[in-house]
Parts: C-alpha cells; structure tokens; sequence
C-alpha cells in the first residue's frame, strides 16, 4: 500500500513545532568548541530551521485571509513576547516570528504582483542590504557569538546554554516568503528556487567566519532567487513585452 505524503497543513503544524521544540531544546545539547564552530554547527542548524518554518505556510500562497490571520495572531503573541521579555524576544520566540515574517512576506507578494516587479525587488533590496552592512547595518548576519537580543531579529542559540551563535534579520525571512511566493506565482524552478536561497542563508553564515566579518544575507537569498530561474525570468519578461504594457506590471 502506498504511503500519502503529508499534506500542506500537516506540514504547516509539523515543521513550526520541530523548530520549536529545536529552538528551546538548544541549550541542552551538548556544547560545541567555542568560536568558529559553534557559529557554523549551531548558526546553521537554526537557519535551517527558521527557513523551514518560514516556507511551511508557502502553500498558502494565493490565499488572502490565512496570511492576514497569521499576521494577527503571530504580531500579538511576538508583542505580548516582547514585553514579558523586557530584554527582547529569544529564541523561543522564533517560530512565531519566523510564521509572522512568511504570511507578511505573502501578502507582499500578492499586492507587489509582476515578473518585473519582482526582478526589481530582488536586485534592489540586495543593494540595500550590502549598503546597509557596509555603512550602518540594520539587517544583517552576525558572525561572532554574541548575548545581544534583537525583537526584530532571529536568535540562532549556540548549543550548551553558551549563549548565541548569530542572528538573522527579521527582513530576510520576510523576503524569503516573498520570494517563494513570486516562484511559485510565475512557474520558476520551485524545488531548486527553495534550496539555492536556503543555500544562500548557509553561505551567508560561512562566508561571515571565513571572512570574519558581517555579510549579508540578502544579496545571497537573491541570488538563489533569481540564479536557477534566470532563462524563465527572461522568457517571461519578453512575453510580458509583447503582450503590452499592461502585462509588465
């Protein structure tokens, strides 16, 4: 007898309660060299994890009052966090945030609707975050482990309770979901799409150690966005082109 994959919403509950469970199991698992290991082991296990709960509403895409209740529902429980929490939200706190940052990042793709736009969104945010790392960063990875706690950030926490291993902006996973959204929408690469920018998270996090220094996220989840699909994305502007003015939009 065959066995049925999981469906949408088995995984939509799943996946937001394994990273949980990961996230508050943290600092009971056993502790990792200090330094550059902690970062990369640590830091890469919780990427992968607030990606993970960030797609899990992706099949909730073209709907609009899912995302919308989600949006509600997570940015109380997120606020209600942040006052109990007079320091900031842990990472406790970054499923939650992780479901608020992928329904907003929905919406957005369905109110900033197409191919062109969403070229443009891709380059464009990646500019601003490689200037905003460079001359100011309010978004970015962090390579060194650190105590700071940031309520629009992800705390990715360093295994036997040492603290942090790094953050990820709140923004990145916003436009991960957006991202994943327009793939879906337009008929990119779907499966290749989702690993090339969950590739450019890891990338971001290893080039950061490498290079001992803040890299931003950004730029990489664009480049996983736009890299796999670049032969459809032209194929689809030239289409829009000649169809009118109208189908650029």
């Amino acid at each position: 007898m065959k066995r049925r994959r999981p469906g949408a919403v088995t995984l939509a509950l799943a996946v937001p309660l394994a990273a949980l469970a990961y996230f508050l199991a943290a600092p009971l698992l056993p502790g990792l060299p200090a330094g550059d290991a902690t970062v990369l082991v640590a830091g890469s296990v919780g990427l992968l994890f607030v990606a993970a709960s960030t797609l899990a509403l992706l099949p909730a895409y073209q709907t609009l009052v899912g995302p919308l209740l989600v949006v509600l529902g997570a940015g109380l429980l997120v606020a209600a966090l942040n006052v109990e929490d007079a320091g900031g939200v842990g990472a406790g706190a970054n499923v939650v945030e992780a479901l608020l940052a992928s329904a907003v990042g929905l919406l957005l793709a369905r109110w900033l609707e197409g191919p062109v736009i969403a070229v443009a969104v891709a380059l464009f945010v990646a500019a601003v975050d490689v200037w905003s790392v460079t001359s100011g960063p309010s978004s970015r990875m962090l390579a060194e482990g650190t105590d700071r706690v940031d309520p629009l950030s992800f705390d990715l926490p360093a295994w036997g309770d040492a603290g942090s291993a790094g953050h990820l902006g709140l923004s990145d996973a916003v436009f991960v979901s957006m991202f994943a959204a327009w793939a879906w929408r337009y008929g990119f690469r779907r499966a290749t799409t989702i690993a090339a920018m969950v590739a450019g998270l890891l990338a971001a996090l290893g080039l950061s150690v490498a290079l001992d220094t803040a890299v931003p996220a950004l730029p990489c989840i664009a480049a996983g966005f736009l890299a796999p699909n670049l032969d459809r994305i032209v194929a689809l502007l030239s289409a829009a082109r000649r169809a009118g003015p109208d189908e650029l939009r």
